[in-house]
């Protein structure tokens, strides 16, 4: 039969095991919950941007409107989607470039709609931006809606609706 010696001082492997599996398992958890922190701010932060993006665009086709002798009549120059930019005539509206996925593939899809009413002399207006980098079986995984409306005190407003809006200028 064996002595116990208690003069012998250190740690037997078993402890020695059972502390690395906790480690290990403490590590795994740790570094798990920094993933899931990360891809949250990752989404708040493309959120974020869309909507930044949208209401740009958005006081942007408020200025173009707004400064104009009347809407809907012909002969004046149109606000309307061309190549992910929202133009008056063949001039972007907003001089900000968009992020890129991949040079020349625009990171959002913009789309534009209008309608105004005569009688109120307002135009209302809704800016969708739809995320390109962020696709989940081809369907856009982030869709961000701003919607305005412009009165217009002084000038005409003729009663229309659709993807675009003519604009004659003072």
């Amino acid at each position: 039969m064996r002595k116990y010696n208690k003069s012998r001082k250190g740690f037997t492997l078993l402890e020695v095991v059972l502390a690395i599996a906790i480690m290990m398992l403490t590590a795994s958890v740790f570094f798990s919950l920094i993933l899931v922190v990360v891809k949250s701010h990752t989404n708040v932060v493309a959120a974020n941007d869309m909507a930044d993006f949208a209401m740009l665009n958005g006081r942007a086709i408020e200025n173009a409107i707004i400064n104009s002798k009347s809407v809907g009549d012909s002969g004046g120059r149109t606000i309307k989607v061309k190549g992910n930019r929202v133009c008056k005539g063949a001039t972007p509206l907003l001089s900000m470039e968009q992020y890129e996925i991949i040079p020349s593939d625009d990171k959002w899809e913009i789309s534009v709609s209008f309608r105004s009413e005569a009688a109120t002399r307002t135009v209302y207006y809704t800016v969708t931006l739809k995320d390109q980098a962020n696709k989940i079986d081809g369907i856009n995984k982030y869709t961000y809606t701003y919607s305005g409306s412009v009165y217009i005190p002084h000038g005409t407003v003729k009663d229309t609706s659709g993807d675009s809006i003519v604009v004659n200028d003072w």
